[in-house]
């Protein structure tokens, strides 16, 4: 992307970026993990390799009777690559705010009928750190949730739930530092069980930890069901 986000009165025929930009962003498309939301190679392959394996170990003795996921499933607009790196490194570090609009209108055009079909009642962004979202002005994954329940006619609760504990960057850490890293680390305020349906949202999904982390304490708080949605994911060979 060149960086410059048509203001709303620019607008036309619904593109909020420039028609070549927006062809350097690369969709997910059709053939993704049913789970997760991740590309996948083979056309009739219905899971990625990360939720094939955790399917597999959840079959096992030790854990039978647990379910494979704390959020029912997830979906993403972009790939994690090329010219979507750098739109979302602008996004999150270079107080491009306004690129929420433009995510938005494509989760609307893309997964407006999933989300509707799924009885979602409220979007909930994945929380930061207090003292980091201080540093850095705004929480991006906020911005994006508070566009799209607009957008959708959701409610809208950023107070849901809050990051207690300043965790490490998941990218950093092995899987089972993954897991220990983000215990106890969200709180959820108990007046999100007024609704039954919830979705999650990011600005990148990488290992899916923090989803489920967070899908995990919104189900302990008394939620049914969590969905995700994520403006980009990587490929999930």
């Amino acid at each position: 992307m060149c960086d410059d986000l048509l203001e709303a009165a620019e607008v036309r025929n619904g593109e909020w970026t420039h028609r070549k930009c927006k062809t350097k962003l690369k969709p997910v498309g059709d053939n993704v993990c049913y789970h997760c939301g991740r590309p996948v190679r083979r056309e009739k392959q219905e899971y990625c390799h990360d939720c094939t394996r955790g399917i597999q170990q959840k079959q096992s003795p030790f854990w039978k009777g647990t379910p494979f996921s704390c959020y029912q499933q997830g979906k993403a607009l972009f790939l994690y690559q090329d010219e979507a790196k750098k739109m979302m490194y602008r996004f999150k570090y270079g107080n491009r705010r306004t690129y929420a609009d433009f995510f938005a209108d494509e989760a609307q055009k893309q997964y407006g009928d999933w989300i509707t079909g799924k009885s979602v009642e409220a979007v909930v962004p994945v929380p930061m750190y207090r003292k980091k979202e201080k540093q850095r002005g705004y929480n991006q994954a906020d911005v994006f949730a508070k566009k799209l329940a607009d957008a959708l006619g959701l409610a809208y609760e950023p107070a849901a739930v809050q990051r207690i504990v300043d965790t490490k960057p998941q990218k950093e850490l092995g899987d089972e530092e993954r897991k220990n890293n983000l215990k106890n680390a969200f709180h959820v305020e108990k007046f999100i069980v007024k609704y039954k349906y919830i979705l999650l949202v990011d600005d990148i999904y990488t290992t899916g930890s923090t989803a489920e982390a967070v899908a995990r304490q919104l189900l302990a708080a008394g939620v049914e069901k969590v969905f995700f949605l994520s403006v980009c994911i990587g490929n999930g060979y």
